[in-house]
């Protein structure tokens, strides 16, 4: 009898915790692509109730679709337009607007050495292709175009622009060589293995302030406001530092 009362315990208890457990799904920017996976397991390790599905979609595609009902929780953009015009238009709440981080510019390479002292020297110096995300989409890319443009550089440049529709494409183009050196969000390349990238100087290109917001649709908006404060923490803080993000 006292096992089989057990058992209807421990049975009653599976069930509460599979039934309750909530669900987050973020859409975020391809720029967080690594460090999101850090904070996402932290997050867990601390609201073991709550399921995360991150979804990477580029900033202007993003918006489109959240504005189309895409079924989201949270918008972690790579700029602070988009977020913005969330807002205005009713489909983000206000006090959710909350800006995580500043992306850096940097050029990566597979095939060539760059100048790490003269980043865009490098422009000049290799005429290969060059990859670089599409400007009208996403912050990184209208970033290389006013640096480009502050250096006096862009009219020929751009005659060699292979253009990707996000910066994890770019960075695949410039994995495989079938660009000479590439246009990136820093944190996708801080870490790696092989190539080498060199960091734009930044005058030459607006701050690209990160921002994100929690979705009006969204059905988890007590769980959506616990990751919001997460991102807030010094643990969250202290992961974006190591991917190259300025606070």
């Amino acid at each position: 009898m006292l096992r089989h009362n057990l058992f209807v315990i421990f049975a009653f208890l599976f069930f509460c915790n599979v039934s309750f457990a909530s669900k987050l799904v973020i859409v975020y920017t391809p720029s967080m692509q690594e460090p999101i996976k850090k904070i996402n397991s932290l997050f867990a390790n601390q609201y073991r109730n709550i399921e995360i599905t991150a979804i990477p979609i580029i900033a202007g595609a993003a918006f489109e679709q959240i504005k189309n009902g895409y079924p989201a929780d949270i918008f972690i953009s790579a700029d602070t337009m988009y977020p913005k015009k969330l807002i205005e238009g009713g489909f983000a709440l206000e006090n959710s607007y909350f800006v995580y981080a500043k992306g850096v510019l940097a050029l990566y390479s597979n095939l060539e050495k760059l100048n790490k002292k003269d980043c865009l020297e490098n422009v000049s110096k290799f005429q290969g292709y060059i990859g670089i995300i599409n400007p009208e989409l996403g912050p990184y890319g209208k970033a290389a175009i006013q640096a480009l443009e502050n250096s006096h550089l862009l009219y020929d440049a751009q005659k060699r622009f292979a253009q990707g529709k996000d910066a994890l494409q770019v960075l695949q183009f410039a994995q495989t060589k079938s660009v000479s050196m590439a246009f990136l969000p820093l944190s996708l390349v801080i870490n790696e293995k092989s190539g080498n990238y060199c960091i734009v100087d930044k005058k030459l290109y607006l701050p690209i302030n990160q921002a994100m917001v929690i979705l009006r649709s969204s059905k988890n908006k007590n769980e959506a406001f616990k990751y919001l404060e997460f991102m807030k923490s010094s643990q969250a803080k202290e992961i974006l530092k190591d991917y190259g993000f300025e606070a």
